[in-house]
C-alpha cells in the first residue's frame, strides 16, 4: 500500500512556488509521470494508511516552517499567491498532486484511466472524505471547482483548456471529456491552482468576497486553518477526521520572515524547524561538514528571467528586447551566484532532454551588438550616454537583489539606464501582475513537471504571461504539442516554440535554479529524504513516506 507523506506537503513543496524567486526554487531532475492515452494509475484501490510508525518518531508537537510573506487570501485557485501555496497543500487536496522529484501521486483520486482514444479521462475518488466543517466531499465538488475555474477564467484556467465537459456519474467518479487527447493534463492537474474547493461553501456566492476566501479556508487536508497574524504567523491544527495518514504533528506554525538571511539564521538557531529553501548564496558551503544537517543538491525546472510589458512603446520592439539579451552577462551572473545552478542556455529547461533544441539558444554577450540593435530601432545616446532609461520592478526574494545590481551594471555598458525598484512580493504583485504598471521585471518559477510548463510564461493566455506577449504561431505549436503522444512528433512542435522564442525574445533567460537544501537531522520525511530513507533514533515530527 502506498504510504503518503501526511504532514509536510506544504513545507515539502515550498520550493516549487509558481513565480517565486530562486531562493524558493527547485525540485530535482527525476522524471515526472504525466500519464498517457490508454494508461492508468492507481494506489491499489485503497485509501492511504493511518497512524504510520516512524522509527524513533514522536506523536504531537508543533512544526515551525519558514514562510517568506503574508498570504493575500485563502482561496488557492482564484489567483496566484506564492505565499499561500505551501499552506494550501496542508489545508486542501487535489485530485492528484506533484510529488517530490517531479513525480505525480494520487490525492483525492485513488486511480484514473484514459480511454483508448485519449479523449475521456476518468477519476475514481476516495470514499469517506469530509470537508473541515464535516460535510461530505463528493464528485460534485470537483465538477464545481473546475467548471467555475473555466467559466470565470481563474489564473490556471489554461490548465483545463482541453476540457470539453465534466460529468459525475456518481459521488465517487468524475469523468473529463476532452476536446482532443491531451498528454499534459495529468501534470497540469497536479500543479498550481488546481485544489478542490467546497461547492457547498462557494456555490451561489461571490468567490472573491466569500468568507472562505477572505478569512476562513475550508479544505479536506490533514490540517485545518486556525489563525493568522499579519506579518507574524499562520497556524494550522491537525484534522482529527483526515481521511489519509494521520499527521504526526499537532499543529504547523508558518513563521513569516520577509528577510531570507534572518530566516536562515532562525533555522540555524532552532527557531524554525523546516527551512524549505536553498541555502543563501553567501552561506552555500557553511554546512558542508556539519554533522547536524543533511544537505541535498538539486537543479530544478525553475528558471530566473527578465521579461517585459509588451504594451510599453519601448519593449514592444523586438530589437530592444534582443538588445537586453545581448547586454546581460549571464556568465557573470552564474559565476557570482550560480553554485549549484546553471547558466540558462536553451529556451526550455535542460532537464527536458527529449525536447530541448540546441539550435536555439540565448546569445552570447555582445555589447556592440546590443548597441547596434538599439540604434537600428531609432535610439540615439543622450548627453549622459544612454539610449534608453527605464525602471526595473523586482520583488525581494533570494538572490534577486544581487542579480538586479549585476543586470543594471551590464545594461549600463550598452547604454541602457535602469532604475531598480525592489518591493515586497505583495506590492510587486499588485503593481506588475494585477495592474500591469511596469516596463521591465524579473521572475523565477517552475516550468514543469511536463515540458508544457513553459506555456504559462509565453502562451498568449498563459497564467504567468504578465506582459501580454502574444504570437499566434507559437500558440498553435504549443497547443498542437499537447496532443502528441509520440515524443519525436511532439519535439517538432516544441522546436517551433523554441525558434520563435529565440526570435521574439519574450524572456531573457538568466539562470536555471537549484542549490543546496538543508534538513536538520532531527527531521524525518522531507521530500529530499524520500529516495534515501534516512533514519535516526531521534527523528521527530514527520510521517515517513516509502515512495513518492
Amino acid at each position: 500500500m502506498k504510504k503518503v507523506l501526511a504532514i509536510l506537503l506544504a513545507a515539502s513543496l515550498l520550493s516549487l512556488a509558481g513565480c517565486n524567486g530562486s531562493s524558493s526554487s527547485g525540485s530535482s531532475n527525476a522524471p515526472s509521470n504525466s500519464g498517457a492515452s490508454g494508461t492508468s494509475q492507481s494506489t491499489d484501490g485503497e485509501a492511504p494508511a493511518t497512524n504510520l510508525s516512524t522509527p524513533g518518531g514522536k506523536q504531537g508537537g508543533t512544526m515551525v516552517v519558514y514562510l517568506s510573506g503574508d498570504p493575500s487570501g485563502w482561496n488557492p485557485d482564484y489567483k496566484s499567491d506564492d505565499n499561500l501555496w505551501p499552506i494550501a497543500q496542508n489545508v486542501f487536496n487535489r485530485l492528484i498532486k506533484l510529488a517530490p522529484f517531479d513525480g505525480i501521486d494520487m490525492d483525492l483520486a485513488k486511480s484514473y484511466e484514459f480511454s483508448e482514444d485519449g479523449k475521456t479521462l476518468t477519476f475514481h475518488l476516495h470514499e469517506g472524505v469530509k470537508w473541515h466543517d464535516g460535510e461530505p466531499f463528493t464528485s460534485r465538488d470537483v465538477k464545481w471547482t473546475y467548471d467555475t475555474m473555466i467559466s470565470e477564467k481563474w489564473f490556471k484556467a489554461q490548465s483545463l483548456e482541453s476540457v470539453e465537459s465534466i460529468e459525475c456519474p456518481d459521488d465517487n467518479t468524475v469523468v473529463f471529456h476532452l476536446k482532443a487527447p491531451d498528454v499534459t493534463i495529468i501534470a497540469k492537474l497536479a500543479w498550481y491552482g488546481t485544489f478542490i474547493l467546497p461547492a457547498h461553501i462557494y456555490e451561489g456566492t461571490d468567490v472573491a468576497t466569500n468568507d472562505a476566501t477572505m478569512n476562513h479556508p475550508i479544505g479536506t487536508g490533514p490540517f485545518k486553518f486556525d489563525s493568522f497574524t499579519t506579518g507574524v504567523s499562520v497556524k494550522l491544527t491537525k484534522n482529527a477526521d483526515f481521511w489519509g495518514d494521520e499527521p504526526m504533528a499537532d499543529e504547523i506554525v508558518y513563521s513569516i520572515i520577509t528577510d531570507q538571511e534572518t530566516a536562515y539564521q532562525a533555522f540555524l538557531n532552532g527557531e524554525v524547524d523546516y527551512y524549505g529553501s536553498t541555502i543563501p548564496t553567501a552561506h552555500t558551503h557553511d554546512l558542508d561538514d556539519n554533522p547536524d544537517y543533511r544537505l541535498f543538491h538539486s537543479l530544478a525546472q525553475n528558471r530566473t528571467y527578465i521579461t517585459f510589458n509588451f504594451n510599453d512603446p519601448d519593449f514592444s520592439k523586438v530589437a530592444v528586447r534582443q538588445a537586453f539579451a545581448y547586454a546581460v552577462d549571464r556568465q557573470g551572473i552564474y559565476d557570482r551566484l550560480g553554485d549549484g545552478k546553471g547558466k540558462a542556455e536553451t529556451f526550455i529547461s535542460p532537464l527536458q532532454t527529449d525536447y530541448v533544441d540546441e539550435n536555439y539558444k540565448m546569445p552570447e554577450r555582445d555589447i556592440n551588438k546590443a548597441m547596434e540593435l538599439l540604434e537600428s530601432a531609432g535610439y540615439t545616446k543622450d548627453a549622459d550616454g544612454f539610449y534608453l532609461h527605464t525602471t526595473f520592478d523586482c520583488f525581494e526574494s533570494g538572490n534577486f537583489a544581487d542579480i538586479a545590481q549585476i543586470v543594471k551594471a551590464n545594461l549600463a555598458e550598452a547604454g541602457i539606464d535602469i532604475t531598480i525598484n525592489m518591493m515586497e512580493y505583495a506590492a510587486w504583485g499588485e503593481k506588475v501582475k494585477d495592474n500591469k504598471n511596469y516596463s521591465v521585471t524579473m521572475l523565477a518559477g517552475y516550468q514543469g513537471p511536463d515540458v508544457s510548463g513553459v506555456a504559462a510564461r509565453v502562451q498568449s493566455d498563459g497564467s504567468s504571461n504578465f506582459g501580454g506577449y502574444s504570437n499566434p504561431e507559437l500558440d498553435e505549436a504549443m497547443i498542437a504539442s499537447n496532443s502528441c503522444s509520440d515524443k519525436a512528433e511532439r519535439a517538432k512542435y516544441l522546436s517551433t516554440v523554441q525558434r520563435i522564442m529565440s526570435e521574439d525574445m519574450p524572456l531573457v533567460l538568466l539562470m536555471d535554479n537549484g542549490g543546496y537544501y538543508p534538513v536538520r537531522n532531527t527531521t524525518l520525511g522531507s521530500p529530499w529524504d524520500v529516495p534515501e530513507k534516512a533514519a535516526s533514533s531521534e527523528m521527530t515530527y514527520f510521517c515517513y513516506s516509502e515512495d513518492k
